[in-house]
């Protein structure tokens, strides 16, 4: 059969749609992109959302037993109507040859600031060699890294001291299950069973993606994640089609100026694109068009950018996120006090709103939504108010993200947190030790210290 390509899913749909299913789907490329049309294929098949809930199972790829799902798709369900398994991050179809693949994505994450992702990444790629997190690949012969991994050593592996890599899963036993998953597949699975298989890369030599591609469903959702202007041109259209759905959903629309500008900012990081214009949707409220002045105060600047990235990962309590941001501040010649003032006017703005929190009336309800926020709370709080802080001007949804924020600390650890902070900027300013030590020094401080305690 021929392999679908990301353009061709409509049509695919469409057929699914007009009951023209088949017993097998894979789906390899973009995570992302492999999960949403994931989704789009079991709500086709499945349009009933009761009968979802019910008839779907999932299954953890990284730590499938090929043998449980392969008895499971040849058993008859209990349950009426079409029943779908789908394999996340499938290793069937892994080989030396997607290590490349994995080791590229491992240094994207990573540039990203995504530890956990790059870490995951690393995991899938030692597996694949048989190693293990406690193996030392830093000191690897490149004649014994091109062995095992398939391709070169690269010059600049400096990461690899900075990613925590988890426990590698068995792919020699999944690459042997792939045998067996072919086998079962030939000789037919329970009718009204349906296999939806997930892998972020494949080896198209394996005889069961060969076997899959003549007689099932292949569809090829892989971004080329390289720096030629067709690779870019590429990625900006992957993009650029998930924002224009995002707000589709929203019933908006973007201005062509703010669209070029949100992709130059964004990049191709498809969760971002998404997140970033669900925030971009709610910011511009009642209005039906998104301006180049919302993804300037949302998306922000390049200095600004690098200093929200900062601030984010500190109200996060993410300490590893905070220190690799203040590294990369500092490596882009942003003055230390600089950043202990933006700092400053961070901590001030959540001590504010959590003050705000912990008054009486009215009762602030975490966690609420960004509507129950602006048309509940936050207008009832600021008529008990006669001069609404400067601190929280400006935006209604700015506002709302500094509380949610303001809710993972207590009152008298931010008012400590400030006068460390004072201590730490005097340091700077009479001190002889190295700045980023004195912050580096602030941030275990005040963030171990926060993560041993249980916000109410």
């Amino acid at each position: 059969m021929p392999i679908f390509k990301r353009k061709d899913v409509p049509r695919l749909i469409q057929a699914i749609k007009k009951d023209e299913v088949h017993p097998v789907y894979l789906l390899f490329g973009d995570r992302f992109l492999c999960r949403d049309v994931a989704d789009s294929i079991i709500r086709s098949m499945l349009p009933d959302e009761k009968q979802r809930t019910s008839n779907i199972t999932e299954i953890d790829g990284d730590r499938e037993n090929p043998a449980h799902t392969m008895n499971l798709l040849k058993s008859y369900s209990l349950f009426a109507g079409r029943r779908i398994f789908r394999v996340m991050d499938s290793r069937l179809f892994f080989s030396k040859n997607v290590a490349k693949s994995f080791w590229d994505k491992a240094v994207k994450a990573w540039e990203a600031k995504d530890q956990e992702q790059a870490g995951r990444y690393l995991g899938r790629m030692f597996g694949l060699a048989g190693l293990t997190a406690d193996d030392d690949i830093i000191n690897l012969p490149a004649s014994r890294w091109k062995k095992l991994f398939g391709f070169s050593k690269p010059q600049d592996i400096a990461c690899l001291k900075d990613i925590s890599v988890p426990e590698t899963g068995e792919e020699n036993r999944q690459s042997s299950g792939a045998d067996l998953v072919e086998e079962v597949l030939k000789n037919g699975i329970a009718p009204q069973n349906v296999l939806i298989l997930v892998a972020e890369a494949v080896d198209k030599r394996k005889k069961l993606y060969k076997f899959i591609k003549e007689n099932a469903v292949v569809v090829d959702l892989a971004v080329d994640t390289g720096a030629t202007a067709a690779a870019r041109k590429d990625q900006n259209n992957v993009v650029r089609d998930l924002i224009h759905r995002t707000l589709n959903d929203f019933h908006k629309k973007i201005e062509p100026r703010a669209l070029q500008l949100l992709l130059e900012r964004i990049g191709f990081h498809p969760v971002a694109a998404v997140n970033e214009t669900e925030k971009l949707a709610l910011y511009s409220g009642e209005r039906n068009s998104i301006t180049a002045a919302d993804v300037d105060a949302i998306v922000g600047r390049t200095k600004d950018e690098a200093l929200f990235e900062f601030t984010e990962a500190f109200a996060g309590a993410n300490l590893a996120g905070a220190l690799l941001s203040l590294h990369r501040l500092r490596e882009n010649g942003i003055h230390s006090l600089m950043i202990v003032a933006g700092l400053r006017n961070f901590i001030r703005k959540l001590l504010l709103a959590r003050a705000f929190q912990e008054q009486p009336h009215p009762v602030y309800a975490r966690g609420q939504s960004y509507g129950t926020f602006q048309k509940g709370y936050l207008s009832q709080l600021k008529e008990t108010k006669e001069e609404w802080p400067a601190l929280l001007a400006g935006h209604p949804y700015v506002v709302y993200k500094t509380f949610l924020q303001a809710e993972n600390f207590h009152l008298e650890k931010l008012k400590k947190g400030l006068a460390r902070l004072l201590a730490a900027e005097q340091s700077l300013k009479s001190s002889s030790v190295e700045d980023t030590l004195i912050l580096e020094n602030f941030l275990f401080d005040f963030l171990i210290e926060r993560n041993k305690i249980v916000a109410i």
